[in-house]
């Protein structure tokens, strides 16, 4: 399985809405939010990604020799050629992943419809390229169009189904354009006013149950953290606990599984810390849970039993 973010994004109200809420506000029914499902590679698209030496915020090089064309004039530097075989094999192992969840929402009745970011979108480049960033024009109107995108399926009825993805890191290199990094772009201040304005929350379906004090796979006294508060302005992750003794002592590293190229629950945090200081929740739960049903359906955090709810500090 892979990791899944899900943004909620609220139904836009029109004048006679507007008007009924006057008259009626509190007879109104609550909408259902309309969702955007963004899921990473999974053992799809990170081993090929891996065996290939493609790493987010790097371009591709060879790993010790393992590469099937290792080159000794380049310093161990990858061809081009083969920097765009690492990009389009692993790019088809993640497209497959995409079909296969298009397909079992296609199955359940759902109007899923799968959007890849990368060499779809023009100027859309690999995490770490110097074009990808927000102060970049080029990556904005990337992310823009993007978002364009997404807006148009939604206004459709339509579920759009992102994936990360592999793509060019310039115009030689490729490199990778995980989840986490399209989460954040989704939902910065600097990109879409469409999407900035309509995103209420960001859900993070992951294989635990929320974010833990050190990693529960290794360590079975790990202990589940409910609630993390973020610094508006230093951009600081806290958690929100009444013993003291224990703000701070949070171990964040990258992923437990070895085939992972994204940068795991860190990168997840970083996006999340994006998140909260554009003005929007942030959960962190397990997938196949109670909690992320509840979670997805729009109910209260303090009325869920698991998950880990990343609000600002007030």
């Amino acid at each position: 399985s892979s990791d899944g973010d899900n943004i909620e994004e609220e139904e836009k109200t029109t004048s006679s809405d507007t008007q009924q809420e006057g008259s009626s506000s509190s007879s109104r029914k609550k909408k259902k939010p309309k969702i955007v499902v963004i899921h990473g590679a999974g053992s799809f698209g990170h081993h090929s990604a891996k065996r290939y030496g493609l790493q987010c915020g790097k371009q591709a090089v060879l790993s010790g020799g393992a590469s099937p064309h290792p080159d000794s004039s380049s310093n161990l530097q990858m061809s081009k050629r083969y920097q765009m075989e690492a990009l389009s094999k692993t790019r088809h192992s993640v497209q497959k992943l995409n079909a296969a969840m298009v397909q079992t929402l296609l199955d359940y009745g759902v109007n899923a419809v799968g959007i890849s970011p990368g060499v779809s979108i023009p100027g859309m480049r690999a995490y770490g390229s110097s074009s990808s960033s927000s102060s970049s024009s080029g990556g904005a109107a990337a992310m823009d169009l993007l978002c364009e995108s997404i807006c148009q399926s939604l206004d459709a009825g339509l579920l759009p189904v992102i994936h990360g993805d592999a793509c060019l890191l310039d115009d030689n290199d490729a490199g990778i354009l995980g989840g986490d990094t399209l989460v954040e772009g989704l939902v910065g201040c600097s990109y879409n006013t469409k999407m900035k304005e309509h995103v209420r929350n960001v859900i993070f379906i992951t294989d635990v149950a929320g974010v833990f004090s050190s990693d529960p796979k290794r360590n079975s006294n790990a202990r589940l953290i409910r609630s993390l508060k973020v610094d508006m302005m230093t951009g600081e992750v806290a958690i929100d606990d009444n013993n003291s003794e224990e703000v701070g002592k949070m171990e964040i590293g990258g992923s437990s599984h070895a085939h992972d190229v994204t940068g795991g629950l860190k990168a997840k945090l970083g996006a999340a810390v994006t998140a909260v200081q554009c003005g929007k929740d942030v959960i962190i739960v397990q997938c196949c849970s109670t909690s992320a049903e509840k979670f997805v359906q729009g109910h209260d955090p303090s009325t869920v039993e698991e998950g880990t709810v990343i609000t600002r500090k007030l």
